[in-house]
């Protein structure tokens, strides 16, 4: 909440008209607001003025316009206006601190249904382009339907903002035990959002090498995913890699025949190196190596280092060494390019968390 110097907007016209020396009608110049309205409103007489009249004199104030508008918010319970505020100010970076205080006087207001407001709230947010705004905006969402014991918008406005937040690389593991807590509403979610929610918890689950996790989440979100989406491909490569870093190469094998019937530009080459790791670690070298070879030369830079790595380790076992000194003499062949970015490693090679 800001610090009000003034009481009412009455207050702020007042004052700042004698710091100026501003007459009404040089206040109607710059304002376009007529006289006798300004006047009213000063003397308040006017309580609730329109929208427009109010960002018309805030403009003309601009050192004050927060306050201006907060104390138009105040008092404001219309809900078509109060969206119509939040739809400017969401706009304005200034007024930024003002984004959670709207959306609340919007829940509170005594015009329409609670559940009405929190879907048109709802609806709203999904429509700003600015994550940050979103999240704001979910946060009142959850915050309220908590204490209103409104579970259907609970579980909604957890979720998106889950969304949001989980791709935040810093924030992995809280954005995990966010998930598992939206877990216990799903009742409440339709089954479009159970599908995302099972999924994208896979995905996660993964990143956070919660392996025997990221197996049932996916598993459970790809049984109730029907089409053949990219977000389901991407559940099942971070299943398929869950079960090779279980050891359970059958499983990983089973699955990589389903998987590499997706139509998705990143399938083919996962499926390739994934099937050719496998056949390594199985032991299985007569089939492993000659993929592998072939495949250091024809598959994309970022899973090059990959490749190598496996081949080191079959030349090493063998007992190779004149072809683990030739693989080295390659290594500008396969070192990534960007060595910083954090999917350079396992995530880039497993392609799982990017979608």
């Amino acid at each position: 909440m800001l610090d009000i110097k003034y009481k009412t907007i009455s207050d702020i016209i007042f004052q700042q008209r004698k710091e100026r020396n501003l007459t009404y009608s040089g206040l109607e110049e710059l304002t376009g607001v007529s006289r006798s309205v300004l006047y009213r409103i000063e003397r308040g007489e006017t309580k609730h003025p329109e929208f427009r009249t109010v960002k018309a004199i805030a403009t003309v104030f601009p050192d004050h316009s927060k306050e201006i508008m907060e104390c138009y918010i105040q008092d404001e319970e219309r809900i078509d206006v109060l969206f119509e505020i939040l739809s400017e100010i969401v706009n304005i970076e200034e007024h930024s601190s003002l984004v959670s205080m709207v959306p609340l006087k919007i829940l509170q207001s005594p015009q329409g249904e609670t559940e009405d407001n929190l879907q048109r709230l709802y609806d709203f947010a999904g429509k700003i382009s600015d994550s940050a705004l979103k999240v704001i905006l979910y946060n009142v969402v959850v915050k309220y339907s908590r204490e209103h014991g409104v579970m259907k918008y609970l579980a909604k406005g957890l979720l998106q903002k889950h969304l949001i937040e989980r791709l935040n690389l810093k924030r992995l593991e809280q954005s995990y035990q966010d998930g598992k807590e939206i877990l216990n509403y799903t009742n409440f979610l339709s089954s479009e959002e159970q599908i995302t929610l099972y999924l994208r918890m896979g995905l996660l689950a993964f990143a956070v090498k919660k392996y025997e996790d990221c197996i049932q989440f996916c598993q459970t979100g790809i049984v109730m995913e029907k089409k053949d989406t990219e977000l389901k491909a991407r559940a099942y490569l971070a299943m398929i890699n869950s079960y090779s870093q279980s050891k359970n190469y059958d499983e990983v094998e089973k699955s990589l025949d389903i998987f590499e019937k997706f139509n998705y530009e990143f399938v083919s080459e996962s499926a390739k190196i994934t099937r050719a790791i496998t056949k390594a670690r199985k032991k299985e070298y007569q089939v492993a190596l000659p993929l592998l070879q072939k495949y250091l030369d024809e598959l994309s830079r970022n899973y090059k280092i990959h490749i190598a790595d496996e081949l080191f380790e079959i030349y090493f076992e063998m007992g190779d060494l004149i072809a683990c000194e030739d693989l080295l003499e390659r290594e500008e062949d396969f070192l990534p390019v960007n060595t910083n970015s954090p999917q350079t490693c396992e995530a880039v090679r497993n392609s799982t968390f990017a979608a």
